[in-house]
């Protein structure tokens, strides 16, 4: 009887132990959240110092978990759940993938078949569709701009990250024929969808002659190669109708992705700048510039940005307004010109940390602001022929 009571002593002192370890792993987790607070992003005011009020704050909290929690918590689970909230609450791009979520990021192949949803989220809210690409499975299933995607594949989105998100919906190898169940919350209705992620969204740019005079350039990413293309066809088209054409308008609305660098070229299309503005490291300063000779120098300019104007498009809008070279024309931009780097972690989860952020020429960040606009519009049932009309509108003023 005596040994029974050793042995069920032993064992529960190894299994608090095992939880001491976990909870340790938390502890430090949440300090370290509270020293590095934004510290990642430079040009963001100092965080609080860890005080012994905060320390101490930890361990209470950490205390009444483990002894007074209705249940004993799962280790496992609870440290997933402290590194996500740590890393994830950080931004919008920055994002804890586990073991299985990692692999998944590690070989996704770019181009990505997906739904054809454009989302924004930010921690501890639902993801927001910003856009729906005409003609993709979302579209055909009768999602709108402004759902809320609640639910993916009956799991909760609400703690999940964007990156997190866009992984699943996107193909994956072993599923890419299996619907994705969607739940969205559309104002006080929830509404079930059945989607595949099979669509691939166009990598060219398609050119329309509006009228009057001016021709519209549309693309969906920015992507390599794509400053030649818009060279090449901009250059055949004035040749051919130089007198007729009074401007170009650059369509970059529902453009979420793309290749910073590409961007850079697209912006020497137009301009040619020594600096045009700079990527900052922890107060490391990374110049970009516009040398060449641009191919367009004096071509009126006009710009359509939304809400789904991501990255490097957001960064051709901005440096093309900052000179003065163009015009933008459109709806808030969430502000999300930075670049991310994944760290890949020793139980095969990783970590994607925004490690740079982009401010233009004139001092203004492009990270949580928007773009600047020259003409704001608000949303209506026809938002083409809002843009038409005040792009013409400004061709008309000459202003």
């Amino acid at each position: 009887m005596a040994q029974e009571k050793v042995i069920e002593f032993r064992e529960k002192k190894m299994k608090n132990n095992k939880l001491n370890i976990y909870f340790l792993v938390i502890i430090l987790a949440l300090i370290a959240i509270l020293i590095l607070d934004k510290r990642f992003l430079p040009g963001n005011s100092p965080s609080p110092q860890l005080t012994k009020t905060n320390a101490d704050l930890i361990g209470t909290v950490m205390q009444l978990i483990k002894t007074d929690y209705l249940e004993e918590p799962n280790p496992l689970r609870t440290t997933e759940g402290a590194f996500r909230g740590l890393i994830d609450s950080l931004d919008p791009l920055s994002a804890y993938l586990n073991k299985d979520l990692a692999a998944r990021y590690l070989k996704q192949k770019q181009p990505a078949e997906t739904t054809g949803l454009i989302l924004f989220k930010k921690y501890g809210i639902f993801p927001l569709v910003t856009a729906v690409l005409e003609g993709s499975p979302a579209f055909k299933a009768g999602l709108k701009v402004g759902d809320n995607i609640s639910a993916i594949n009956d799991k909760s989105t609400l703690n999940m990250s964007l990156l997190e998100v866009n992984l699943l919906l996107q193909s994956a190898d072993s599923d890419s024929s299996q619907p994705i169940k969607l739940r969205a919350v559309r104002g006080t209705d929830t509404l079930e969808f059945q989607v595949r992620a099979d669509f691939s969204p166009t990598r060219e740019v398609t050119i329309f002659e509006e009228k009057p005079g001016f021709l519209r350039l549309k693309t969906f990413s920015i992507y390599p190669g794509l400053s030649q293309e818009i060279k090449k066809l901009l250059s055949t088209r004035l040749a051919q109708k130089k007198d007729n054409i009074k401007a170009i308008a650059l369509d970059l609305r529902d453009c979420p992705d793309g290749d910073y660098e590409e961007a850079v070229k697209v912006i020497n299309l137009f301009l040619k700048a020594d600096e045009i503005g700079y990527f900052e490291k922890r107060g490391v300063k990374e110049l970009l510039s516009c040398p060449d000779k641009p191919s367009f120098p004096t071509q009126r300019l006009i710009i359509w940005v939304n809400q789904a104007t991501y990255g490097p498009a957001e960064l051709i809008a901005g440096v093309l307004q900052d000179f003065k070279r163009a015009k933008t024309v459109g709806i808030d931009t969430p502000g999300l010109v930075g670049k991310q780097e994944p760290f890949s972690l020793p139980d095969g989860s990783l970590v994607v940390l925004t490690t740079e952020i982009f401010s233009l020429k004139s001092g203004v960040k492009l990270w949580d602001n928007s773009v600047p606009l020259s003409v704001k519009l608000s949303f209506s049932q026809d938002m083409d022929k809002a843009y038409l009309d005040r792009t013409k509108s400004l061709l008309a003023s000459n202003d």
